[in-house]
């Protein structure tokens, strides 16, 4: 019998970096497959933004002009079509609600999925590694305890120095290694035994680097838990 499926056009917000999206483009086209059989893929559209111009705006604290460049990338999304809006980033999160009142468009928040996630886990004292930051600056922790029934601990500032430079160092450029694992997951021990219950992989590259049989602990992965999300609205399944 021959099916016809309506699946619904979904806007990714990508580039920052480019490793992470592509991760977003295949989980979306493996669920498609899933569900609807081998043959079938995603439906979305990709606005990739320049690393290079991003990661100096983040740099230079420009988080104006860096709003800006993904309000822009939400506009010609719209403009083309899409029925909702996905930002593939953690940090870049920092634009969802300018992206959101550009365009008027439904955007899937990783925030929400994330906490939903956590709550349904029943964890209550994650600790969060990302971008220093996501770690540490007045975005990312207030918006999940806004979301969150529970509390959100980071890394010592050397340990965030150092999860930083894994990060826009290594996994951005592609580079996955096995002294940086191991760095990680001593982070990860120390922080286990102060009474973290969870472990939130708040930056889209590092589940590149970090999987559930590395830690003691649940592993919150973002990416695969946002990239799930946008393919249930895809599917018609949110």
């Amino acid at each position: 019998m021959n099916m016809t499926y309506k699946s619904r056009l979904v806007g990714l917000i990508g580039g920052v970096s480019p490793e992470s999206t592509q991760i977003y483009y295949r989980a979306m086209n493996e669920a498609a497959s899933a569900a609807r059989g081998v043959d079938h893929s995603a439906t979305v559209l990709i606005y990739a933004l320049d690393y290079g111009a991003m990661v100096s705006l983040y740099h230079e604290n420009r988080w104006d002009e860096f709003n800006t460049e993904v309000a822009k990338a939400a506009m010609a999304l719209k403009d083309a079509g899409v029925e909702a809006l996905v930002i593939t980033s953690n940090t870049t999160h920092v634009a969802a609600e300018a992206a959101r009142a550009a365009t008027g468009l439904p955007l899937i928040h990783m925030l929400d999925v994330l906490a939903a996630k956590m709550t349904a886990c029943g964890v209550r004292r994650p600790l969060l590694l990302g971008t220093p930051f996501v770690m540490s600056g007045d975005f990312y922790v207030p918006a999940i305890r806004a979301r969150f029934d529970g509390d959100v601990f980071a890394p010592s500032p050397d340990e965030q120095e150092e999860i930083g430079r894994i990060i826009l160092d290594e996994l951005v450029r592609g580079q996955i290694l096995d002294q940086s694992r191991e760095t990680l997951k001593r982070i990860i021990s120390r922080a286990h035994g102060e009474g973290t219950d969870g472990v939130i992989l708040g930056c889209t590259e590092l589940c590149m680097i970090l999987s559930e049989p590395d830690a003691d602990l649940p592993i919150f992965d973002t990416t695969g838990l946002h990239a799930r999300a946008a393919a249930d609205f895809m599917l018609g399944r949110a």
